[in-house]
């Protein structure tokens, strides 16, 4: 499968990305949450990654002591402890806008053993049209913030339109490449960009 995203030239600098978490969290307010399994699974990815000591230096970031799976914290937690990770697993995956794919992915894949997640896991059957036609269904489940838009250009390619999200496009190719890949569809392609500060869009494509 092609996963087009993955592998290139960073778009972006590791400063750029500093600024951009540092601006995501200045105007993140405490109403704008993520489930708690989103936490636990960044925790247990950087303790696979690196070791406990790494996973504390995470966890110290959210300025939390634990994490339960269905509660929800503020967004700004999250994004420090991502901020933290990528700076950490960029040495690892070449960059930080790859990293923040490989975190996507887990969040993704944590989400699907969740129970919403598995709850939700019948709504598609693994066919890939009926789970993009539900995913602005599970992003709302997920995330109590944003704005979600799919539309459909070709039988095999869709646009994802996110509004007003504080987590980095990159991530959501993560997401986006975890979720459809498990409907076998040959020759996927995600490709994100960021079109306002909080705002990002997604060409999905296959075949």
């Amino acid at each position: 499968m092609s996963q087009e995203g993955q592998g290139t030239v960073p778009r972006f600098t590791r400063e750029h990305w500093e600024r951009d978490f540092a601006r995501r969290i200045s105007l993140a307010t405490p109403s704008d949450t993520a489930r708690g399994v989103f936490c636990i699974g960044l925790l247990k990815a950087m303790e696979d990654f690196g070791g406990a000591e790494t996973a504390r230096h995470c966890l110290e970031a959210s300025g939390e002591k634990s994490f339960v799976e269905l509660f929800n914290y503020p967004i700004a937690t999250y994004l420090r402890m991502v901020s933290t990770a990528v700076q950490l697993l960029a040495a690892k995956y070449g960059d930080i806008e790859e990293a923040l794919r490989r975190i996507g992915r887990r969040a993704a894949a944590d989400f699907r053993e969740s129970s919403a997640g598995r709850a939700m896991g019948v709504m598609h059957g693994g066919d890939a049209r009926r789970l993009l036609d539900c995913l602005p269904v599970v992003y709302r489940v997920a995330l109590s913030f944003g704005r979600y838009e799919l539309t459909w250009v070709a039988p095999a390619h869709a646009r994802f339109g996110v509004k007003r999200t504080f987590i980095p496009y990159p991530f959501h190719e993560g997401v986006l490449l975890e979720l459809i890949e498990k409907t076998k569809v040959h020759r996927l392609r995600v490709r994100g960009h960021q079109v306002d500060p909080l705002d990002s869009e997604y060409e999905i494509s296959w075949g």
